[in-house]
């Protein structure tokens, strides 16, 4: 395990309903929706998350992300693993969707400074089950493991290459458990996440200051 080096990736690819937990009970589940983060938004653990003007309404979400090692197109499951460089925790940072319209998520999951990630990066880690919590100001708002996806790193590499490109340095974070919604945060909070065998994603809560 190394500490992550920030390396802006050409693009960060995430899933979203990829936890049981989250979904709730079912006896066949949905395939997770894929959604677009601004690689602008990419910073390293340590560094504030600035909420812009306008924007009130915030909420972060702990996941289990990996960066891709070489060009992947249509990846089998079988040989997905060969893909991945490593694993480390990412923050999927999102904002109040504007009045239900913006199907893009261009203002709820796109902003700058939305997606820290980090402190380190793992190359050789078991995550079939793996815990991960989310801690705002001491109080746990997020806590599971990754044995609640629905889909594994493997099978969200495959499904992901089967329609999009991904490059090396490439970012990709594989879904959130319950409790995202019930953790809202505002300017002065501080922000804990950890999975195991990962460490700990340390960030501050500020109000983007303008420039005049």
């Amino acid at each position: 395990m190394k500490r992550l080096k920030l390396r802006q990736p050409k693009n960060v690819i995430a899933l979203a309903y990829n936890y049981k937990d989250l979904v709730g009970p079912k006896k066949k589940f949905d395939e997770p929706l894929i959604f677009f983060k601004s690689p602008r938004g990419v910073i390293l653990s340590g560094q504030p998350i600035r909420i812009p003007q306008g924007i009130d309404t915030v909420w972060v979400e702990v996941e289990l992300a990996f960066v891709i090692k070489k060009r992947a197109r249509h990846v089998p499951v079988s040989r997905a693993r060969d893909y991945i460089l490593g694993y480390t925790i990412a923050n999927d940072v999102t904002a109040e969707n504007i009045h239900g319209r913006d199907w893009h998520l261009a203002r709820s999951k796109g902003l700058e400074t939305f997606c820290p990630v980090g402190p380190f990066l793992a190359t050789d880690l078991d995550t079939r089950d793996l815990a991960l919590s989310t801690r705002i100001n001491e109080r746990i708002t997020q806590k599971s493991t990754t044995a609640n996806r629905i889909l594994n790193d493997s099978q969200a590499l495959s499904l992901i290459t089967r329609f999009f490109t991904l490059e090396p340095g490439d970012l990709v974070l594989t879904g959130t458990p319950a409790g995202a919604r019930q953790s809202l945060v505002k300017p002065g909070d501080e922000v804990r996440m950890t999975i195991e065998g990962l460490g700990e994603l340390s960030s501050s809560i500020q109000r983007e200051r303008i420039k005049k």
